[in-house]
């Protein structure tokens, strides 16, 4: 069994992509770093596993060899009822296994210096003179700093913050087994359905050997097993699975407080409650906040002039989040409405496609929706170079060029 140093200019608590990320990014500048996990590396994660481009744009190394499938294009639908088919002429984002993806971020952070901790769970913290010092199963950690990105159910911030802190909605995913053939029939297409459940949507993503499927809503829900195999069943690709397993989990949607950091405790991605209303991502806001934990911790010991981490989010993500939150609002209150009216404009589809490659901001998106309603609201069918289909049932279970534009539109951004 490894045993702790003596002291530790960090201390984090949890080895996803937000801990991970802040532990590379302090210890490749020469700081002490432990990274404390309850859990043996790599282990599963219950998540989609949809990377968006923005979110790779933030690592500086390439994870070709853990990405299965590299999304190019989408088929948006409403319940399979009607589809605008969108191509781009470059990858949007990607498909990973959330193993994989975080055991090559925690492999970089050691090899950049950080010691991780597995299998060591914490149970309390005290704060002194020097720093903190982090009680776990594993003996005491003491650092100058510690960063809580324990996920979801952050016990860091139970200890600190109290239970009530962070809100969520819940999601219920299914891992599909299916045929090699309607496996294939998505190709680099993931599916994203406005009308997946109530007030929410539902996404297919194409995996190496399996779908992941599942529904979400910014408002919460119940009977989400029902709404899931509801989902399911309208797509004859999925109905006859050689095996299912469904998984839940939650996004934390909101920090109820506003509060970040108290002393030397620092919230981070999930455990800090940043995670966006329209699409439940995650991994960009858990990314970005340790960069820009990174910064103000390396700004505050050059002894220039510093921002404080809770500055940063203020100004650089948290207005994001609440515009993502006015999206979603809108987007989902009225679902089959802004579908046909706004989904299959190809001008505001050009703005929410931009929130996945990060061409565009929730801000900028929630502001040009905004500009352009009277056009795409006073519009009762879609615009001129956007044709609807009546189902997805003949794509995915076709090669893509035997799709006519007769039929369907193929969009290309």
């Amino acid at each position: 069994m490894s045993l702790p140093l003596t002291t530790y200019d960090a201390i984090v608590v949890g080895a996803g992509p937000a801990g991970s990320h802040v532990a590379y990014l302090l210890a490749r500048t020469g700081r002490r770093v432990a990274i404390l996990d309850k859990q043996r590396f790599p282990r599963d994660k219950v998540c989609g596993g949809g990377l968006s481009r923005k979110s790779i744009a933030l690592l500086d190394v390439d994870i070709t060899p853990v990405v299965h499938n590299w999304i190019t294009g989408a088929f948006l639908t409403f319940q399979n009822r009607s589809a605008v088919i969108k191509d781009l002429h470059f990858a949007a984002a990607c498909t990973v296994l959330r193993d994989e993806f975080d055991q090559m971020l925690l492999t970089r952070a050691c090899d950049a210096g950080a010691h991780f901790f597995g299998e060591t769970t914490f149970f309390d913290l005290h704060e002194h003179g020097a720093g903190v010092t982090a009680i776990t199963s594993r003996g005491e950690f003491t650092g100058r700093r510690l960063f809580a990105a324990d996920g979801v159910g952050s016990a860091v911030r139970t200890k600190v913050f109290g239970k009530r802190l962070v809100s969520y909605a819940p999601v219920l995913e299914a891992l599909v087994d299916v045929p090699d053939a309607a496996l294939q029939s998505f190709g680099d297409r993931a599916v994203f359905d406005f009308g997946g459940m109530p007030k929410g949507y539902g996404w297919i993503f194409p995996k190496r050997d399996h779908l992941n499927v599942g529904i979400y809503s910014p408002f919460g829900g119940t009977a989400l097993r029902q709404h899931l195999r509801g989902f399911i069943d309208r797509y004859p690709a999925l109905r006859r699975p050689r095996r299912i397993e469904y998984r839940g989990c939650a996004i934390p949607l909101r920090n109820e407080a506003g509060v970040y950091e108290r002393g030397p405790v620092v919230l981070l991605g999930d455990a800090a409650g940043l995670a966006e209303s329209v699409f439940g991502e995650g991994i960009y806001f858990a990314l970005k906040s340790a960069a820009l934990a990174a910064q103000a911790e390396s700004a505050r010991d050059s002894g220039a002039h510093s921002v404080p981490y809770t500055q940063l989010l203020r100004h650089e993500l948290l207005p994001e989040l609440r515009a993502a939150k006015l999206l979603a609002e809108g987007l989902f209150t009225f679902q089959e409405f802004t579908f046909r009216h706004a989904v299959c404009n190809d001008r505001i589809n050009q703005f929410f496609a931009g929130l996945i490659t990060g061409d565009t901001g929730y801000r900028e998106c929630l502001r040009k929706t905004v500009l352009a309603a009277p056009m795409w609201i006073s519009r009762s069918a879609p615009s001129s170079n956007v044709v609807i289909a009546t189902a997805l049932d003949h794509v995915v279970n076709v090669e893509p060029e035997q799709i006519t534009r007769a039929t369907y539109c193929r969009w290309r951004g």
